[in-house]
């Protein structure tokens, strides 16, 4: 599943998937190290994260201007609501080394839930949150592809 809107498509945004869903396959996810392994310059990095779900509403939308986010979860579910809107109000200044900006919750977004083995690609400027309870809290690992150019 790709979901974008197609007036903010860029398919050279997404040459790296490839390069991503085979690092996927072929890593055993168990057992990467917590926080950033894998860098590949600013082509491409793996962030693992293990946490406890927690209600959506308690966390601030977001976006990134040099990377992709694919969301991969190893163990667990969680809800990540997402909009293909990128006209977003942003509530925070852009943060460039961490590539992070805090933006208003967009008037549309969608809810994806994602189960152990799925995962959603995020484009640049696309606000997303996450971490959030599908049914009740459960720990989750999850793996952040952080996909350049």
């Amino acid at each position: 599943m790709l979901f974008v809107n197609l007036n903010d498509f860029e398919p050279r945004d997404y040459k790296r998937v490839q390069e991503a869903v085979e690092f996927l396959k072929t890593t055993d996810l168990t057992k990467t190290p917590l926080g950033r392994s894998h860098q590949d310059g600013e082509r491409f990095y793996c962030q693992t994260l293990e946490y406890n779900t927690e209600p959506i509403t308690d966390f601030k939308f977001e976006i990134h201007n040099k990377r992709l986010d694919l969301h991969y979860i190893v163990e667990g579910e969680e809800r990540i609501d997402v909009s293909s809107d990128t006209a977003f109000v942003p509530i925070t200044n852009y943060n460039q080394e961490r590539d992070i900006q805090y933006v208003e919750e967009p008037q549309h977004f969608n809810q994806v839930i994602l189960h152990q083995g799925d995962f959603v690609l995020i484009g640049m400027h696309e606000p997303h949150r996450t971490n959030g309870i599908v049914n009740k809290p459960v720990h989750v690992r999850k793996i952040v592809l952080k996909l350049g150019r």
